[in-house]
């Protein structure tokens, strides 16, 4: 299992085409920096948690996208014919499907990673800014129900079609620029936009970083509905290769 582990690591992560999207997203996380958080959202200082939240929904896209495009490796042709080499041999198909999955997660949280630590070094540099523990659970509620309901998602289309896994990147990156009404919200661009006008602000000071019951409840079905997606779908490859 160590070696296959190995194994994916290398051909997913360690090539030129991720590391190109790496290159791709710390230029576009310096220029969402330095040309949009740098002016702060909402009237909100450009280090609030707002601010930061709004910069990690603008990130989310790119990151999206790279984890569908990791996904649509295992649904290729070529992937098809190699895999009744694997189902031949005596290794657990589902704990091969969990490690290319954990692979998966692996390259999507290092990409998500690389844009918060390049947050960290621009609000350290331009703004002396030390106080991160304050962005932790805002990365947590932006970041892991996008993710987790993409993967879910992603994983069930591709098993249905591989030609529906683009459709699926196409519908993430229309779901950017049209966004969900209010709390639904995807991925929270909008919401951190407009949330804080409705908060009460105490004079010279940024809105508190309070989320609507609404908005935490659709994070929770996102969530919800990709890890359903995905326990199901490891389900039914157990149940065919049994």
């Amino acid at each position: 299992m160590e070696r296959i582990i190995k194994y994916e690591i290398k051909r997913l992560l360690l090539n030129k085409f991720f590391i190109g999207l790496c290159v791709i997203n710390s230029v576009f996380a310096w220029y969402t920096l330095t040309s949009d958080t740098v002016a702060g959202v909402a009237h909100t200082a450009p280090f609030s948690p707002w601010s930061f939240s709004a910069y990690l929904a603008a990130m989310m896209p790119v990151s999206i996208l790279t984890a569908l495009f990791l996904l649509s490796v295992f649904y290729s042709k070529k992937e098809k014919q190699v895999e009744v080499l694997t189902d031949a041999t005596p290794v657990d198909t589902v704990h091969y499907v969990l490690v290319r999955l954990a692979v998966i997660a692996l390259g999507f949280f290092f990409l998500c990673a690389l844009v918060i630590g390049m947050s960290v070094f621009f609000y350290t540099v331009y703004f002396n800014y030390w106080n991160y523990t304050a962005f932790i659970v805002p990365a947590i509620v932006t970041i892991l129900p996008c993710f987790i309901f993409i993967a879910g998602a992603g994983y069930w289309t591709g098993r249905v079609h591989s030609g529906l896994l683009y459709a699926l990147m196409l519908a993430s990156l229309a779901m950017n620029f049209v966004q969900l009404p209010g709390a639904f919200d995807f991925f929270g661009g909008g919401y951190y936009a407009s949330y804080p006008l409705l908060l009460p602000v105490e004079k010279g000071a940024d809105p508190a970083f309070v989320l609507s019951a609404a908005f935490l409840a659709a994070r929770a079905l996102y969530l919800v509905i990709g890890g359903v997606l995905l326990v199901t779908g490891v389900h039914c490859t157990r149940r065919k290769a049994g």
